[in-house]
């Protein structure tokens, strides 16, 4: 039987932009989320969601694997899980 290490990550809005590669003039909206918590990014390339995608690398390139993100305002939540040592 499979036995797992949970972990939860909090992310602040400050820890995106501190990843962003290039210097972005007018940031556009990072989400769009409606009343029912469905969220959307902003089509076309976006500095930002791949500053995302650096931060959720970060978790990964230590064995984490990501089970779930949740967008609250200037937050993001990650829940992540690996296999325990046995």
């Amino acid at each position: 039987m499979n036995r797992w290490r949970y972990r939860i990550t909090i992310h602040t809005t400050a820890d995106v932009l501190g990843l962003l590669t290039e210097a972005v003039e007018n940031i556009p909206p990072m989400i769009f989320c409606d009343d029912e918590g469905a969220c959307y990014f902003d089509a076309g390339p976006n500095p930002l969601t791949a500053a995302i995608e650096r931060l959720l690398d970060q978790a990964g390139k230590e064995g984490w694997e990501l089970i779930q993100i949740v967008f609250r305002p200037e937050q993001l939540i990650g829940f992540w899980k690996r296999p325990a040592a046995e």
